[in-house]
């Protein structure tokens, strides 16, 4: 009687482990699917990312040039309203620049 029992479950476990089958790789590909997906988002944010990162390396190289050119002028204008003292200064970074070079 325990084998006509063992042998009717058989019967139905087949049809069974058949569907378990089909939707193991039903899985698969969506996961496989869903990590083509992932890797596209991935890369589309890191382009971005990129792009962003660019934009922002401009602005501050901008913002660096024009501070820059803002100081030359003033410097300039410095120069230029007190000449004697610009070239005591300028005389006076030589002669130490000159000091220490020559130890």
């Amino acid at each position: 009687m325990a084998t006509a029992n063992t042998n009717g479950n058989a019967g139905a476990i087949s049809p069974d482990l058949g569907a378990l089958q089909d939707d193991i790789a039903a899985l698969k590909r969506d996961v496989a699917t869903l990590l083509g997906h992932l890797q596209k988002e991935t890369a589309n944010g890191a382009r971005g990312a990129a792009e962003r990162l660019e934009k922002q390396a401009g602005l501050i190289y901008r913002t660096v040039t024009a501070e820059g050119h803002k100081s030359a002028e003033a410097l300039s204008q410095r120069i230029e309203d007190q000449p004697l003292t610009a070239v005591l200064v300028a005389a006076g970074i030589g002669y130490l620049g000159g000091r220490l070079l020559a130890r």
